[in-house]
């Protein structure tokens, strides 16, 4: 296929992030709205071709552009054709997973996430289950995904998360991720409860930044925590997000980001 999703054209598009999707042409089960995060409270959709995939945030303001071809998406940026795509439905915010906020509620106010003014809903073990199992019953789940801010403390954070892991890890045969605040032991206790995979988020390694966008987290104390959660999940089942624009340098980010992968 003519403009394949290759590594430098997925790169680009992430580059930008966004693009502008006609409401006429797609129906709104393609789109996906984000509970968590920085893009907490935007929809997005999610494109593949071949191997790669992309999610982009909808934005009419995009110098993106997303129209139809035949049983195919093209992307336009300008006049020239950048991809060509398929869209991807989502089961629960992702493709082929049941992407799931426990807690769409937090008690930090980190300054880059409108979580907490968002005071969205904090989801208990019944409603989870239900939505797995609407997501396995199409028959295309392929992992779990847990994520969670914090509604009133990280302990009861994880407490809560590792409840809900046990019953999945029970019921269904599939790979779990969590991503949640780490509290003392929580990597061994998440793995015990069936999680093969965690996130501990960083947000930034720059300390001041750190200090000045969560000035009630503990940096030193996510980077202990994915250090030990490695020794415990192992190689490659280990991960962490990292922002980029909240006035890092470039040389920063590489070391910083080197350091991660170390």
């Amino acid at each position: 296929m003519e403009n394949e999703l290759n590594a430098n054209t997925k790169a680009d598009l992430m580059s930008i992030g966004s693009v502008q999707v006609d409401k006429s042409l797609f129906p709104d089960q393609c789109k996906s709205t984000a509970t968590a995060g920085p893009g907490a409270g935007g929809s997005s959709i999610f494109l593949r071709a071949g191997n790669r995939r992309v999610r982009l945030s909808i934005d009419n303001l995009s110098p993106l552009l997303l129209l139809p071809e035949n049983e195919h998406v093209i992307i336009i940026k300008g006049q020239d054709v950048i991809a060509r795509d398929a869209l991807e439905l989502p089961l629960c915010h992702c493709p082929e997973q049941a992407y799931i906020t426990l807690s769409e509620k937090c008690v930090y106010d980190c300054q880059f996430c409108p979580v907490p003014k968002l005071n969205g809903e904090i989801k208990n073990s019944t409603k989870v289950q239900q939505m797995v199992a609407e997501a396995y019953g199409t028959g295309e789940l392929k992992a779990i995904s847990l994520t969670s801010s914090v509604a009133v403390s990280p302990e009861k954070e994880v407490k809560r998360a590792i409840d809900i892991i046990t019953q999945l890890a029970r019921e269904y045969d599939l790979p779990i991720g969590v991503s949640a605040y780490p509290t003392k032991d929580s990597s061994k206790k998440l793995y015990s409860a069936g999680a093969c995979e965690v996130k501990y988020n960083v947000e930034t390694m720059d300390l001041e930044l750190f200090r000045r966008f969560c000035p009630n987290l503990s940096l030193p104390s996510v980077i202990e925590a994915l250090n030990n959660a490695v020794n415990i999940f192992g190689r490659n089942r280990v991960s962490s997000n990292f922002i980029i624009g909240l006035g890092e340098s470039e040389e920063t980010v590489r070391k910083d980001i080197g350091c991660l992968v170390e």
